[in-house]
């Protein structure tokens, strides 16, 4: 028993350190399943713009390591004035900046966002004979400001949080991932899910079915770290213990029970892989964004015999119909000949007449 909890609180230790570059933000999330249920995203088309009968699809995604990240902290300052709140301000994202490079914590780009500026106030007590006054006045000001720092290494969050201690900055908001090609992920995932349509194509031709796809919706999106953390409670309790109260007169028993808190803690959950027919890159060892690409193809089922003897017959039929129209433009041009050399001899005549 004295192996297992030293066990069981490294365990939560962890849990809790890695998914601290999720950022407190999160915490505002009841559940990760913001997506659509169970761990998993929708995939199903807009009814509204296509309408399939005969169906076949391809689902895939794909695991992709951030190209780069940023973290946002935010900084709250007081002071009597606009200008000493300002200044306070600026000392304490100096020495962050300055502690950033010192220390080499992987910050590339570091950004200062101005978030606001409000007026602060407090109670003021004013004592009479007969009466107590609480009056609002003014304090002082609040100025917020955000630093966005850009890292390449995931890793080096942990040394720019080490950093943000050091310079008194505790709260890391969140973490944004960011891919730099997306349109390139989307392609490889296009060319993934018609090389398996093609495939599910081939299966209906081997078990004896033709078909040909008339037509093909697409629908893709993207899960980002933030969307995929969820909290839970780290504990187990006993069972409620029996009380059998005393009904004697004048008697009064009350029954307390004083719970202990629990650990709550947050982890990573990436979607379900049990949606797609193919995942690239599967193995997730840190959070990852999740791109993920569904085609769905509707086909037509025809028979190769029937369809060649249609053909065949068309194309007598069309042939027919293409020498009948040659046989009446033929006619024609005689009847055309015909008219003209009976018109010659009466517009000779009409002619002799006039030079007599």
């Amino acid at each position: 028993m004295k192996k297992i909890v030293p066990a069981l609180a490294f365990l939560l230790l962890t849990a809790q350190c890695f998914s601290q570059i999720a950022g407190n933000a999160v915490y505002n999330y009841n559940t990760i399943y913001q997506s659509g249920g169970q761990g998993e995203v929708d995939l199903n088309l807009n009814h509204n713009q296509y309408s399939f009968s005969n169906i076949l699809e391809a689902n895939v995604m794909i695991n992709v390591k951030a190209s780069s990240y940023v973290a946002i902290f935010s900084l709250s300052q007081n002071g009597n004035t606009v200008e000493e709140a300002e200044r306070m301000m600026q000392n304490r994202v100096d020495v962050f900046k300055n502690q950033l490079v010192q220390a080499n914590a992987g910050g590339n780009t570091i950004f200062i966002d101005p978030v606001s500026l409000v007026p602060t106030y407090e109670i003021e007590v004013t004592e009479k004979k007969f009466s107590r006054n609480f009056t609002e006045v003014p304090s002082g000001f609040e100025i917020k400001k955000n630093v966005h720092i850009t890292f390449m290494n995931h890793a080096d969050i942990n040394a720019i949080i080490t950093v943000a201690a050091k310079a008194e900055v505790y709260d890391l908001v969140k973490v944004d991932y960011v891919v730099d090609d997306i349109s390139a992920v989307l392609a490889q995932l296009r060319k993934e899910a018609l090389g398996l349509l093609a495939a599910k194509k081939e299966s209906l031709g081997e078990a004896g079915l033709h078909a040909r796809f008339t037509q093909i919706g697409e629908k893709y999106g993207s899960v980002f770290p933030m969307e995929r953390y969820t909290q839970y409670y780290a504990y187990k309790t006993g069972v409620t213990p029996a009380y059998t109260a005393s009904y004697k007169k004048g008697a009064t028993h009350q029954v307390q029970y004083n719970y202990a808190d629990k650990n709550k803690t947050i982890y990573y959950e990436k979607v379900s892989e049990k949606q797609f027919d193919k995942v690239i890159n599967p193995v997730v060892g840190e959070p990852v964004v999740q791109v993920y690409l569904s085609l769905k193809a509707q086909y037509q089922l025809f028979d190769p015999e029937t369809e060649a003897t249609e053909k065949a017959y068309n194309m007598q039929v069309r042939q027919l119909q293409l020498k009948e129209m040659e046989l009446r433009i033929e006619e024609k041009k005689k009847d055309i000949e015909l008219k003209g050399k009976l018109k010659e001899p009466a517009d000779k005549a009409k002619t002799g007449r006039k030079g007599a």
